[in-house]
């Protein structure tokens, strides 16, 4: 079943986004599996789409009309950005809802290419509402977004909510090697 889902959740979104995607598993011990699906030059030339199959099988009690997929968009090349999604996906398994405005933060960079080690979850802004819902034949999966910020951010984003932060001058929610904007405001 779960070899069933994993292609039905490939095949989804390679119709959804009319590019063919690269398959990755993050392995790590005691973790429920997790692979990353890269999806390179998409939505633009030059950025990576990296999207997480394996967080819609836990369980949560706030996840009524479907569950969850991780994905980071960003100007990179660095595959580590979908490994950071999985490993947040296998960290927070069954513990977290990933909602709209949850924020996450690691004790290390999330990639070889940015010193950004925190992010927020919020809808894909090349997707609608309506096309971040996807129904498998088994499940119905919200695709959310992850957006990177650095560890002085945090406070900033937890006290401006999500769209004061979003429309910080400097903020750029593609480009993981913009500068801080902490010191701004």
């Amino acid at each position: 079943m779960e070899q069933n889902f994993e292609q039905d959740w490939l095949l989804a979104l390679e119709q959804r986004f009319g590019v063919q995607g690269k398959i990755a598993q993050v392995a790590l011990d005691g973790r429920p599996r997790m692979l990353v699906y890269y999806f390179e030059d998409f939505p633009a030339t030059g950025m990576l789409t990296a999207v997480t199959a394996g967080l819609s099988n836990a369980t949560h009690p706030s996840w009524v009309n479907g569950k969850p997929e991780l994905s980071f968009t960003l100007h990179t090349r660095d595959a580590g950005w979908g490994s950071a999604a999985a490993y947040i996906a296998q960290s927070f398994f069954n513990d977290s809802a990933f909602h709209y405005q949850a924020s996450f933060k690691l004790d290390q960079p999330m990639s070889k290419d940015s010193a950004m080690n925190a992010c927020f979850v919020y809808r894909p802004q090349y997707m609608n509402d309506e096309q971040v819902k996807f129904e498998l034949p088994d499940r119905t999966i919200f695709l959310a977004g992850l957006f990177p910020m650095y560890d002085e951010e945090v406070p900033l984003y937890e006290t401006k909510g999500l769209m004061d932060f979003w429309n910080t001058p400097g903020f750029d929610p593609y480009n993981p090697r913009r500068a801080s904007i902490a010191t701004k405001d």
